[in-house]
């Protein structure tokens, strides 16, 4: 239970407590007091200590400031971060042209001042893998342009918790100027020297240098040892005396003399003497130098020995020319273009012109009235001036004291003598020529009349001569036609007549079949021997008429062709088996044979009439001349194709050609049978329409006793134009084709 408080008591407790809590509160103050003293000493303390590092670090800041602004080079501090410019020396605009304002919180790509800005990325990225730049070449640009050749120096800093470069660029665009100056001085220094060099040791004059002291040759080129015979190494150290190369000491001694009292020498003749004790006449120039200090000689020296004697054979050539100038048989005379005033003329010319030459001199034959042809006279002058030469041409003059015209031949040409151009003139007179040639036309005149007679007489011969001749190959040819229609006519002789017979037994037994069947007669076994021989019968029509059909089909196509002579498209093979059929009959009841070797499809575009009558003339003469009254024997024809052309072989194995024959075996009216029926135009013949028509060639080998080979070279494609045709080949009258359109149609 608790008792109750008076209210002394408890002041007296309150009184306690607020002193307890007051004592309490002001040990507290005490002690922060205290605390507060020691801090505002140690606050006064590191102020102090601040104020003193920062009058320290301003102090270092000014020195560097100081360094950094002095620098004779451009000192740059660029955030790696951006780019950006942080600070720069007072290099900056006199190195670059840029106010400071202008570069900073910038980019140095933006402004432009570097000639490559791959070289900024590369150093950059150099520095931000830890490495450092050290005296890289870069080029900066300057404001207006021109380039600045530095080397940069370059490094990471770390400033302010920033990565920054600081790059020093030294200007050395001065150094490379004089470095560029010293090689090309040293360059033009190298060339001069090569140059002298090329020039002393390739002039084809020689050169020597000597010492003007002793005399001793110091340098020679290789002109000097093509000269005189003596090496460079011979040459240098010895004298131009102890080689010999005054052969006149004279002369040596004069040109000394002048080249001291002037000091150079121009072109002064002298003659050198060579190794092998020979003489050359030379021209020397000569002139003295300073040289490392020593006085020296340098002599060229010009070889004009054959310039000399050029002179002297010019000269003796002018001799010569003045002599026979004056001894020419021909009027000769030597004028000036400009004026056309005589320079000269020879004793030939005075007798051709009647006058002394004396009085001519300084005066023109216009002048003098010696030409008949003014325009003619000019046309001469003119053609001279142009430089042509006039040869032979055939002028009129008047010559003094012969009281006529006399007809001359002039030929001129241009010369140039003593500095002037002239004109060298020759006159031939023809006159006495020309009265002889009037009276050789006059002969010839009725020489010509009789030629002309008697050509006409010979013209009328000739005439009638081709004509005899073109009767000739137009019986040559009607007879082979003639003789190869008689052999077909043969030929079809057998299935036509069988075909006849064949027929009448057919129509007898029809008409007794219709009489039994009218009568009422007709029993099945007749009518069934009926049907079969009228089969048989069939049959043996349609055999006969096929082959009369296919040799008449032959015969039209191969007689067409030969008559007509139009050119068409054909196939050879074809061609040559149809022509080979309608020659079938020359080989029956003979022991000879025709084959034909022609297996591949050799298209042409060509005459097939000309063909057929080569070959018809060729198997004819082959059995007339080479098989007739032997036992036996065969004629071949081999066709081999080429890309453009064809060849045809026509051999046999008959009694051959001798070779005296074989030489003119395609000569007209050439034949071994003259008086048996030959005409000696069937090979003639052959030739013409191989050469001509079918615009081929053929050739022809024989042996006696081996047989004869015809080898025809054809073209697939016969030439465009019509060939010439000749009268012996192909007859002037065109002979009436075959028809056989009245029989009417065959197939």
């Amino acid at each position: 239970m608790t008792l109750p408080l008076s209210p002394d008591l408890l002041v007296v407790l309150l009184t306690i407590t607020l002193a307890a809590c007051l004592g309490l509160a002001l040990q507290r103050l005490a002690r922060e007091t205290s605390r507060n003293r020691i801090l505002e000493a140690r606050v006064g303390q590191e102020r102090e200590h601040r104020q003193a590092t920062e009058a320290a670090l301003e102090a270092a800041h000014e020195r560097f400031t100081q360094v950094f602004q002095f620098l004779p080079e451009l000192v740059t501090l660029t955030s790696l971060d951006d780019t950006r410019l942080m600070d720069m020396n007072r290099n900056w605009t006199p190195l670059l042209g840029h106010s400071r304002e202008q570069g900073l919180g910038r980019s140095s790509i933006k402004l432009g001042i570097w000639q490559r800005p791959e070289d900024k990325s590369e150093i950059f990225a150099a520095l931000a893998t830890g490495m450092e730049v050290h005296d890289r070449p870069v080029t900066l640009r300057h404001r207006d342009g021109h380039p600045v050749n530095t080397l940069v120096s370059a490094r990471l800093l770390h400033i302010g918790g920033h990565d920054c470069v600081l790059a020093v660029f030294r200007d050395i665009t001065e150094q490379v100027r004089l470095e560029r100056a010293e090689r090309a001085a040293a360059e033009a220094q190298r060339i001069s020297e090569a140059m002298f060099s090329a020039a002393f040791h390739g002039s084809p004059d020689y050169i020597t240098i000597s010492r003007v002291s002793d005399g001793k040759i110091l340098e020679v080129n290789h002109a000097f040892a093509q000269l005189v015979g003596w090496s460079r190494d011979e040459a240098i150290g010895t004298t131009s005396v102890e080689l010999g190369l005054w052969p006149i000491p004279e002369e040596r001694i004069a040109l000394v003399d002048l080249v001291v009292q002037h000091g150079a020498l121009r072109n002064y003749p002298c003659t050198i003497g060579t190794r092998n004790q020979g003489r050359r006449h030379c021209l020397v120039n000569a002139s003295t130098v300073r040289i490392e200090g020593q006085d020296c000689l340098i002599a060229i020296v010009r070889d004009v020995t054959e310039q000399k004697a050029a002179a002297d054979a010019l000269q003796e050539s002018q001799a010569r020319f003045a002599a026979i100038f004056a001894s020419a048989p021909v009027a000769m005379s030597l004028t000036r273009i400009d004026d056309r005033t005589h320079v000269d003329a020879n004793p030939a010319w005075e007798r051709l012109f009647g006058l002394d030459r004396t009085s001519v001199l300084e005066r023109s034959t216009g002048e003098l009235g010696f030409w008949v042809d003014q325009d003619v006279y000019d046309g001469l002058y003119a053609r001279i001036a142009r430089d042509e030469i006039v040869e032979q041409q055939e002028v009129r003059i008047r010559p003094r004291g012969r009281g006529e015209i006399a007809t001359c031949l002039v030929s001129g040409c241009r010369l140039r003598i003593r500095g002037e151009d002239c004109g060298l003139w020759s006159l031939v007179d023809i006159s006495e020529l020309r009265r002889i040639q009037g009276h050789i036309e006059e002969l010839n005149e009725g020489l010509e009349r009789r030629v002309a007679e008697r050509t006409g007489e010979l013209r009328t011969a000739l005439e009638t001569l081709h004509q005899a001749r073109d009767e000739l190959v137009r019986s040559e040819k009607l007879a082979a036609l003639g003789s190869l229609v008689a052999g077909i006519a043969h030929e079809l002789n057998t299935p036509i007549g069988n075909s006849v017979t064949v027929a009448t037994t057919l129509a007898a037994r029809t008409t007794d079949m219709a009489r039994e069947h009218a009568a009422g007669t007709l029993r099945r076994a007749h009518f069934d021997s009926f049907v079969a021989s009228a089969l048989q019968a069939s049959e043996l029509l349609m055999r006969n008429l096929t082959r009369a059909q296919e040799l008449v089909r032959s015969f039209k196509q191969v007689a067409v062709d030969q008559a007509s002579e139009v050119r068409r498209p054909f196939e050879l093979g074809e061609v040559l088996r149809e022509i080979a059929m309608t020659l079938g009959p020359m080989f029956h009841s003979t022991p000879y044979s025709l084959e034909i070797d022609c297996v591949d499809h050799i298209p042409m575009d060509s005459y097939p009439g000309a063909l057929g009558q080569i070959l018809t003339n060729l198997v004819t003469n082959a059995l007339i001349h080479g098989l007739e009254g032997r036992p036996a024997g065969r004629i071949e024809v081999i066709v081999r194709p080429a890309p453009e052309s064809v060849s045809i072989r026509v051999c046999d194995d008959g009694a051959g050609i001798g070779e005296g024959a074989l030489q003119r075996i395609f000569d007209p009216f050439f034949t071994t049978r003259l008086g048996k029926g030959g005409s000696g135009l069937g090979l003639y013949i052959v030739y013409n329409l191989v050469t001509r028509s079918l615009g081929g060639q053929i050739s022809a080998t024989s042996e006696p006793g081996k047989g004869t080979c015809f080898t025809l070279s054809l073209p697939r494609t016969a030439p465009s134009a019509d060939a010439p045709r000749d009268a012996l080949a192909i007859p002037s009258r065109a002979t009436p084709g075959l028809n056989f359109d009245g029989a009417g149609p065959i197939s």
